[in-house]
């Protein structure tokens, strides 16, 4: 388990530079609190869905962190289409990373980003087991609007709390 924490680590560091970068804020924009940050590792293990029943895993929420870096044993993601308002089934190919986007990085990028509404549903052909790797500031550090994203049009959320 240690290697997967570490190197799933090292992505979410390299994930966030490269959104950062592609805000215009610099890859090294607040680099000390992502590289101080917190790393959450959440194991869940879901049945398979009961013979003739459709089924919920997990109810329709959005992670708090900036990324959320997904490993799972079978499908059963789905996401929220905002468009549209349906929901959208991932198709993850097995051992494949799947990432989330969370509500600090949404707050960070005044917006510009969105978090990623989802949901887990039971699969009906077996029990489904997924590493989710939460990566944020330290508990004890705030998250607001960078200052270079705020305009007249975009004046920007207050900030946000850390905490889970």
């Amino acid at each position: 388990m240690g290697k997967f924490s570490a190197g799933v680590r090292r992505v979410a560091l390299e994930l966030m530079e490269a959104i950062l970068e592609g805000l215009g804020l610099g890859k090294h924009y607040q680099h000390e609190e992502f590289e101080n940050g917190l790393q959450l590792l959440q194991v869940n293990c879901y049945p398979k869905e009961p013979e003739g029943e459709s089924a919920i895993g997990l109810a329709p929420h959005s992670d708090h962190g900036f990324l959320t870096i997904l490993l799972a044993s079978c499908p059963g993601l789905e996401v929220l289409d905002r468009s549209s308002d349906t929901w959208r089934v991932v198709q993850q190919p097995r051992h494949a990373l799947h990432v989330h986007v969370g509500d600090c990085m949404e707050v960070l990028s005044n917006g510009r980003v969105k978090t990623a509404v989802h949901r887990a549903v039971l699969n009906h052909g077996e029990a489904r087991i997924s590493m989710a790797s939460i990566h944020s500031f330290a508990m004890h550090e705030k998250v607001s609007v960078a200052k270079e994203l705020v305009d007249e049009q975009d004046p920007g959320p207050e900030e946000q709390e850390q905490g889970i």
